[in-house]
This record gives structure tokens, C-alpha cells and sequence, in this order.
């Protein structure tokens, strides 16, 4: 019977994960223990304000890596160890409220996102994850069932979101052939939630063959590449989108020449193929990643529009969270003629499930382009528009 050299590797590497007397799967462990978890986008967070009792509760980590404190607005916060966001956030209440502020911030719920590994492996698939959790690239690859011997195992890549970059991804590269070859696994890299997992094929990584296709679509993964092609074929090839896509959020990842990286290509698949506009259509290269992000993963909530509004109903609100109130009426329909624009509601609940309300004159800041005065959305804001005098006046 014939064996794989690297099916034999990868068996040896799942065997070694699986003892922790192994020095090499102890000095994983070492290295995990040593570097303090980093806080990431959809963490939930315990914060214990000493000094305002009335601000310690659980914080979501919203998708551009920031939470929404009283008194000082929205910090950046993903990426930071619990520590180092503690003193952050002491400093900020030091500057203008308390003489001295005793922080503390543990994570009450940790993110979970499946890891989508693609490409080469005897076993692609997806992985359930969660943030507290460790797992290393060659140990999921190891539990995938190990490389094909069609992997370009020199060039696989990870596919990870970057804080506060909207779709934008952040891509890494690892040469897993080597660490699987020499059991050296000084340069494997640890994993998130979400974390797209992505081994070529050999001579087509970033080459002449293929082109992956991520995310909303019917049949993802790699596609042959044919001369020609565009985004209307390349979607076509992939058996069309599916109802969750965010159309307009599409991106292309075109690998650079050097370096390693991506560029991104944004498209809007909504005008493409809604509104025929071929500006859209733009070519498809070998080696080009085309993602299709679903609503769940790109957009920073919802918001209801009801009462007399033009398009009642609940609407995404950008990972960016700058989605603001009249902006957000104006976008979709304005304000009909028989509405009382001067007296819209907005119902926020807090934290602890009490409900606070507060009226907005949207018809001054319209009519004005006074957007300073706008108010800014959050995640379930109510937005409730009352019916005004039937004369119009």
C-alpha cells in the first residue's frame, strides 16, 4: 500500500496534538500561555467602572472593533489585551469626569465563527470555533485529514477581517509544506473565529488556473478560469448568489505581485445585476478570490422604520456604525408630505432592557443640512415617524 508522505505528516502532527507530553505540542502550549488573549470584533465584555457603578454592565464588541461607553462616546478596543483596555478606558474618564478611575474588563462571552478551510486538503470544510479556544493553522489542516498532493502548501493563505476596515481582510501566508516536512512549527500561526483557510493548487495559488469564489454563493470554491472572463460569468459559474448575499458589498482579493497580499476591488452586485450597470462587470483574473458577504456578516445591526415613512420596515446598519438619523430616513424615501417630520421618535433600549426615547426635529435638520445635529443609530433603535396634520401644515 502506498502512502502519502504528506498524508504520513499529517497523521504524525494529529498524533502529537493529541499528547501533551510531546514537547512539540508543549511548547504550542507555552507559547498560547505566554501571549494574553487579545480582545476581537463580537467579544462581549464585563466592564466595572468603580466610580459609576451605574456603568458597569456587558459591552458588545461591535464589528469596527469599538464599544459605546457613556460619558466617552465610542473607543477602540479590539486588539487590545483586558489590561491594556482597562487603562485605556481609565484614561478617557480621566481627562474630563473623575479624578480617578478604577477600571476593570474581563470577557463575559467569547465570539464564535466557524473557521472555512478551502482548497487542497483531503477534507475541506468548516470548523466550529470559539474565541477562547486554541487551535493553530497546521493543527486544523492536521484535522482536515492533512495536504493533497495537488496543495501548493508554500502559499497557504489565511483570510482574516481587519478591525474598523469594513469587508477588508487581512491575509496571511504560511508555508505549512515546510513545517509539515521538518516539524518545525516555529512559524505556525494561531487561529480567530471566521478565519478563512485557503490552499491552492499547485501552479495555481496565484497563477494561471483558477479563480475562489467565497461566502454567498451557491456552489463556492475554486472555478476554472477561462479567458474572458467577468464577474456575470464568474458569478454564473458559481450557480448564482444566494438570498442572504450583500450585494452591494461584494470585493475582489486580487493577489499582488509581490509581497504576498491583496488588493481589493469593490463591487456592487446589487447595480450590476439590478440595475444592469456594466460598470460593475469588471474582468476576473487567475487567482483572483471573489467574496459575496451575507447580511449577518456585514452590517453592524438593524434599525425599524415606522409610522409614516416612505419604506417602513428594518434596515442593515453599517459595520462602520455611522448611520444617523435623518441620513438614514432620507436614504430610504424621506419624509412623505403628510408626516410630522418635526416630532420623529427614536426608542433605544439599554443594556438592562429599560426603554429611553427622545424626539428629533428631522425636518430642521433636512431642511437646513444641519447633520451636525443628526443622531447617531444603534443596533435595534426604533424609529418611529407620527402622522401630522392631514392639511399639511
Amino acid at each position: 500500500m502506498r502512502v502519502s508522505i504528506r498524508n504520513f505528516f499529517a497523521a504524525a502532527l494529529a498524533g502529537l496534538f493529541l499528547y501533551p507530553f510531546c514537547p512539540s505540542a508543549m511548547a504550542g502550549t507555552a507559547m498560547a500561555q505566554k501571549s494574553p488573549r487579545r480582545i476581537l470584533n463580537g467579544d462581549r465584555l464585563r466592564i466595572n467602572i468603580l466610580e459609576s457603578p451605574e456603568m458597569s454592565r456587558d459591552y458588545a464588541v461591535a464589528g469596527d472593533g469599538t464599544i459605546d461607553i457613556e460619558l466617552i462616546g465610542r473607543v477602540e478596543i479590539a486588539e487590545l489585551t483586558s489590561e491594556e483596555a482597562a487603562a485605556k478606558i481609565e484614561s478617557l474618564l480621566e481627562k474630563g469626569y473623575f479624578k480617578q478611575a478604577t477600571v476593570s474588563v474581563e470577557v463575559s462571552t467569547y465570539v464564535e465563527g466557524n473557521i472555512l478551510l478551502l482548497g487542497e486538503v483531503q477534507h475541506p470544510g468548516t470548523i466550529p470555533f470559539r474565541g477562547d479556544q486554541i487551535l493553530t493553522l497546521v493543527e486544523a489542516i492536521a484535522q482536515a485529514g492533512g495536504l493533497n498532493n495537488t496543495a501548493a502548501g508554500k502559499e497557504v493563505r489565511i483570510l482574516r477581517w481587519k478591525p474598523g476596515a469594513g469587508m477588508e481582510r487581512q491575509v496571511l501566508t504560511a508555508d505549512v509544506q515546510t513545517m509539515m516536512s521538518t516539524l518545525d512549527l516555529s512559524q505556525d500561526q494561531f487561529l480567530r473565529p471566521r478565519d478563512i483557510i485557503i490552499v491552492p493548487r499547485l501552479g495555481q495559488g496565484q497563477g494561471t488556473g483558477e479563480y475562489l469564489v467565497l461566502g454567498e454563493a451557491h456552489d463556492p470554491g475554486f472555478h476554472p478560469y477561462s479567458k474572458g472572463m467577468d464577474v456575470i460569468r464568474a458569478i454564473t459559474s458559481a450557480g448564482g448568489f444566494n438570498n442572504t448575499a450583500n450585494l452591494p458589498n461584494a470585493r475582489i482579493l486580487r493577489p499582488e505581485n509581490k509581497g504576498g497580499g491583496y488588493n481589493i476591488v469593490p463591487i456592487d452586485l446589487a447595480r450590476l445585476f439590478n440595475g444592469a450597470d456594466m460598470a460593475q462587470n469588471v474582468p476576473v483574473l487567475a487567482g483572483d478570490v471573489l467574496f459575496i458577504p451575507s447580511l449577518s456578516q456585514s452590517t453592524g445591526g438593524r434599525v425599524y422604520l415606522l409610522g409614516q415613512v416612505a419604506q417602513p420596515g428594518a434596515y442593515p446598519l453599517p459595520l462602520d456604525q455611522n448611520a444617523t438619523l435623518a441620513r438614514t430616513i432620507l436614504a430610504y424615501g424621506g419624509i412623505p408630505r403628510f408626516a410630522d417630520g418635526k416630532r420623529v421618535k427614536l426608542v433605544r433600549f439599554a443594556p438592562d432592557g429599560s426603554k429611553q426615547s427622545m424626539i428629533v426635529d428631522v425636518d430642521a435638520i433636512l431642511k437646513n443640512g444641519s447633520f451636525e445635529k443628526d443622531v447617531p443609530l444603534k443596533n435595534e433603535d426604533v424609529v418611529i415617524v407620527p402622522e401630522g396634520n392631514i392639511l399639511g401644515i
